[in-house]
């Protein structure tokens, strides 16, 4: 991960090897443990982890797309 900028938000960079590993450990919050206090503990709503997770699955599509076209 580089980080391009930090402001009163944050421009990072990710891999394809990071932006999987971070999809598959919101996946796992999400939907393979059942955690007590969801909200509590993790700081937003399984909802809004949802969200983030489409939007990081969409762009790991567009990378794989390619990837399958030159395999």
């Amino acid at each position: 991960m580089k980080i391009k900028n930090v402001d009163t938000t944050a421009t990072l960079e990710f891999n394809y090897g990071e932006l999987l590993m971070l999809n598959n450990a919101l996946n796992e919050i999400c939907n393979g443990i059942d955690v007590f206090e969801f909200e509590t503990r993790v700081g937003v709503s399984r909802d809004a982890v949802r969200m983030l997770l489409k939007e990081i699955q969409m762009v790991v599509e567009r990378i794989e797309k390619p990837m399958q076209v030159r395999a």
